[in-house]
């Protein structure tokens, strides 16, 4: 984490480039203008209110800009999708499979991400797998360089007689480990093993470690449903900017692979 010399000299750049007034900062950090004044030139430490709306004002600098836009057109699929990782639960998903749309819905829900998306395909298999390419990219894309996210998740979520837990890493590495158990049941035509399929291709081009598992559950539908609630969840909850290390990347290293 930044020392308070290095919070204070970040913030007194901050107001450089941007050409704001005392007050103005003051009211960014939300302390008084004397406060801000008298910390900025060094007349007094930087005390305990300052620090903490220094680092609020730069958790939420940090955030801004997390949006991507993907474009993939191949031989078999057609994909425009937009994501705002700070959202809030918006989407409009038309992908020709209304199954996976609903399913899809659940992870801009859950997660609270804004999520639009036009995709078609010559088949079901080829539009879920491009769907996952593009939604890996755009995460990996808006997340940027990673500085300042909570980075692993764990979650476990249940729908009726289903229970499914998942965890993840965005460590900079893809790989899946799945254990998803599918009877056939009722997906509405759908091929069970395509949520597999969608969770290995986003998480290869998210470049995170992605576990889930069935732990148990009859109905089909509601295992899938689980699934995508649990990985906006989970995906939520990594994403997310930890105030303690902003501006920092959760690693050892100097840096996370993109």
């Amino acid at each position: 984490m930044d020392s308070t010399d290095e919070i204070l000299k970040k913030i007194v750049h901050l107001q450089n480039n941007g050409g704001y007034s005392d007050q103005q900062m003051a009211e960014k950090i939300r302390c008084s203008r004397p406060l801000y004044q008298r910390t900025r030139t060094g007349k007094i430490p930087v005390g305990g209110t300052f620090l903490k709306g220094a680092i609020k004002l730069m958790a939420s600098l940090a955030t801004e800009g997390r949006k991507s836009v993907i474009r993939r057109e191949t031989k078999e699929t057609n994909v425009n999708l937009e994501l705002n990782i700070d959202g809030s639960g918006r989407w409009n998903i038309n992908t020709g499979i209304r199954i996976f749309d609903h399913f899809l819905s659940q992870l801009a829900r859950h997660g609270l991400f804004d999520i639009k998306l036009i995709a078609t395909g010559d088949d079901p298999h080829h539009v879920v797998e491009d769907i996952g390419i593009c939604l890996g990219q755009a995460f990996s894309k808006a997340l940027g360089e990673k500085r300042g996210i909570v980075r692993m998740s764990s979650v476990t979520v249940p729908m009726d007689d289903a229970l499914v837990t998942l965890v993840l890493d965005i460590s900079g590495r893809g790989y899946t480990v799945l254990d998803l158990t599918f009877t056939g049941n009722d997906l509405s035509g759908f091929p069970p093993d395509l949520v597999r399929h969608f969770l290995e291709s986003f998480a290869i081009e998210a470049r995170m470690n992605l576990h889930a598992r069935v732990l148990y559950g009859t109905n089909d539908h509601h295992k899938a449903e689980a699934l995508f609630k649990a990985l906006g969840r989970a995906l939520d909850a990594a994403t997310r900017i930890d105030e303690r290390i902003a501006g920092e990347l959760p690693s050892t290293k100097a840096f996370l692979e993109r």
